[in-house]
């Protein structure tokens, strides 16, 4: 079993609270129920996820209730284009924080 990536699981409690009051990455919705999301796809673990550990915060999406909730599906977990749009989520989440000032 490889070693994960992530020794060290990076937490910033500002880039989870750049989701308050965002519109969701994926679907777009703007229903006030937008969170930081973690990924949760095929290399997970790789990102610092572990049994009750989620993984960093710096590999999280804005997502709406709706779109986490879909996203967190065990079958979702396991398929490759659920992992790949995840990702995709996860830079357009960095994206907007890097042009919101959020990151430098």
């Amino acid at each position: 079993m490889r070693k994960p990536v992530a020794s060290n699981i990076f937490r910033s409690k500002k880039i989870r609270d750049s989701a308050r009051d965002q519109s969701c990455v994926r679907c777009g919705s703007d229903d006030g129920t937008v969170v930081l999301c973690h990924y949760t796809g095929l290399r997970q673990h790789q990102y610092g996820k572990g049994k009750g550990i989620k993984g960093s915060d710096i590999i999280g999406a804005h997502l709406c209730y709706t779109c986490h909730t879909e996203m967190d599906q065990p079958q979702q977990r396991k398929s490759i284009e659920a992992s790949e749009e995840f990702l995709h989520c996860v830079a357009l989440t960095l994206i907007r924080l890097v042009e919101q000032g959020v990151l430098k």
